[in-house]
């Protein structure tokens, strides 16, 4: 079994055959440097919520929701997205035979915002034109496999609906396949976009819509031939997929013109490139690559129209068959215009023919000059990812890998980040991040970036600064020293946070109960040196207030929330004496506590719902910050 070991620093690391333990790695900060916002959406993640009102989201996911520091949740359910019906409330299950079974949004979205309110969450309109319709022709697989001995039938036959004849050799093709108008409904544009007014409109669920910004159109197109082969048996053509994309963002937009469209959703590396079927991309005697296609369409068909079809460019990305060393530098394929990605497929076809020269990806990068060559120089979309994963079951390589992730994007200013695969370490990884991370992110390097990441984060009033850290050595410690410029602290103890050696189970609980340890640096004028362990992920807090001590600080940044239950009130960033006062509406004080502890939690589970005033004095100065009970 694994020690577990944690920091208030954010460190990371990875191993590398060419790094010397013994090498000392400069780390440098600029105070002067141009900081831009950090979206609080890439910290998301897919289904975590259950549609399903017999079987609901359970406390301790709740719990997990709302203390890690989610920012954005993705309930479409991927592929099941291009066949939903709002109406009925039903999917067709296209990893499933098809099978039409019940989905519920409306449950679901109703759920979040009651529990989790300050959650962003995303959905999607299906664009592909069919939908569940009921499930009275479902293929009966139970009863399949009872009497076939105890053997299922293979999943991709299309045996849902009337006159279906499965094929008993279990291939993959049915002998008939289910006649599609006896489960499915053709689904017009006001139908796409109906679920809008259903949820946001005069008389519809009173959904908050600015809780539910981000809409994605449809989901893996270029694929549809393989997910959804029961409604395209043919690569969806390049107009054709057009076409179907902006008659409905046209139609969305021109109901709700704040939510945010995205598109379009590809499936991965070689779609990126290839599209649906490669050979359709040859074009007036050109061959296009399938981004750079859409790219250019959208941006004709905007001009066209006068909307704005596409807010965040979207993409999936899965490696597959990756050593753990490859795992640790695959965040590089999105910007790194020098890094040679060892699974490289898709861009080797950018020019048409395989070309074996083509190994160096940067996809986000070669999106953003297509975006200046047909949208404009100064129209570049925002970029996300909405599905992503990696074949690891090894903590700290899941850790390090979500956090390298995590780090790039923060520092290329994406919009969101929502890994689909979720795995021990990464709740851990990500409750770093989103709670040790403050509002702007720093530009800083680091002298071997490819083996110690630094992502540098400064407050809105630069009083404060979050230094993360990430060692992606797999065998070796390292040793980092920071210098900072034009930025002075205080000499003395500063609050390192770090996560490393993490068991293989699931160690994160809560903003209180987690894996996170926590040591003392030495910071003298403006330097600092740090021993990273391997595949560690490390932050440091520094503050420009005088400290008296570790963990003490004149002006700290406090924190009051409660727990999912109301059962406790957590408030952090204390001095060692400080006064917690509770205030109901009607001025009386309902609770008094005197604490000598950095980080206090406080039983509020027999005080009534109500609005209080949690009133912190501290220093002679007192500061206040409403509670809501529920």
């Amino acid at each position: 079994m694994k020690t577990k070991h944690i920091i208030t620093i954010i460190l990371c690391m990875v191993g590398t055959t060419f790094l010397s333990a013994a090498e000392t790695i400069l780390i440098s900060i600029d105070g002067n440097a141009t900081p831009h916002k950090i979206s609080r959406y890439i910290y998301g993640k897919n289904n975590s919520t259950n549609d399903d009102s017999t079987k609901a989201t359970t406390d301790s996911m709740w719990t997990l929701i709302n203390e890690s520091g989610i920012g954005i949740l993705r309930e479409n359910s991927g592929n099941n997205l291009t066949k939903y019906n709002f109406h009925r409330r039903v999917a067709s299950h296209p990893d499933w035979y098809n099978r039409v079974h019940d989905q519920n949004w409306d449950y679901e979205i109703q759920t979040i915002q009651e529990n989790a309110p300050q959650v962003q969450v995303m959905y999607g309109l299906p664009i592909l034109g069919w939908v569940g319709a009921n499930s009275e022709y479902n293929f009966k697989d139970w009863d399949w496999y009872v009497s076939h001995g105890n053997k299922w039938l293979n999943t991709a036959q299309n045996v849902t609906g009337k006159g279906a004849e499965p094929n008993p050799d279990n291939g993959k093709n049915a002998l008939v396949d289910g006649d599609i108008s006896t489960y499915l409904k053709e689904w017009p544009t006001d139908s796409c976009v109906g679920i809008l007014d259903h949820w946001f409109g005069e008389n519809g669920l009173g959904i908050d819509r600015s809780k539910t910004l981000y809409w994605a159109l449809d989901n893996e197109p270029e694929i549809w031939h393989l997910t959804h082969d029961d409604v395209q048996k043919e690569p969806v053509k390049p107009e054709e997929y057009i076409e179907k994309y902006v008659r409905v963002a046209k139609a969305a937009r021109a109901k709700y013109p704040d939510l945010k469209l995205i598109g379009p959703i590809c499936a991965n590396e070689w779609q990126w490139f290839a599209g649906p079927d490669r050979k359709d991309l040859t074009i007036d005697g050109r061959y296009w690559p399938w981004l750079e296609y859409i790219i250019k369409r959208i941006a004709e068909e905007e001009k066209k129209c006068g909307m704005k079809l596409l807010d965040v460019f979207a993409l999936h990305y899965y490696p597959i068959n990756f050593s753990d060393e490859e795992i640790l530098q695959t965040h590089r394929i999105y910007f790194d215009e020098n890094y040679i990605y060892p699974k490289a497929n898709g861009v080797k076809l950018i020019n048409g023919g395989w070309d074996e020269t083509q190994s160096k990806v940067y996809i986000f990068k070669r999106c953003q000059e297509w975006m200046k060559e047909y949208m404009g120089e100064d129209d570049i979309r925002a970029f996300g990812i909405t599905e992503t994963g990696i074949e690891s079951n090894d903590p700290d390589i899941n850790s390090v890998w979500y956090g390298s992730m995590m780090g790039e994007f923060m520092k290329h200013n994406l919009e969101f980040f929502i890994p689909w695969s979720w795995k021990t370490g990464m709740w851990e990884t990500l409750h770093l991040f989103a709670r040790y991370n403050k509002e702007y992110y720093l530009p800083s390097t680091s002298e071997n970036d490819s083996i110690v990441s630094v992502h540098t984060s400064i407050s809105a009033d630069k009083d404060s600064m979050s230094i993360l850290l990430i060692n992606r050595s797999i065998k070796d410690e390292i040793e980092t020293e920071i210098q900072l410029k034009n930025y002075e602290v205080p000499d003395g103890e500063y609050r390192l946070s770090q996560l490393s050696d993490l068991p293989e189970e699931e160690t994160f609980i809560s903003h209180a109960i987690n894996a996170l340890k926590e040591k003392s640096v030495m910071v003298q004028n403006g330097k600092a040196t740090i021993t990273l362990p391997p595949l560690s992920t490390s932050t440091l807090q520094l503050c420009k207030t005088e400290q008296t001590e570790l963990h003490e600080q004149k002006n700290p940044i406090l924190r009051v929330y409660p727990t999912y239950t109301m059962s406790c009130l957590y408030v952090e960033g204390l001095n060692e004496k400080a006064t917690i006062q509770l205030i109901s509406t009607d001025g009386k004080v309902v609770l008094k506590k005197e604490t000598r502890q950095t980080d206090e939690k406080i039983d509020i589970s027999n005080l009534p719902s109500d609005h209080y005033l949690c009133a912190v004095t501290m220093n002679d100065e007192t500061k206040t910050v409403q509670i809501v009970k529920k």
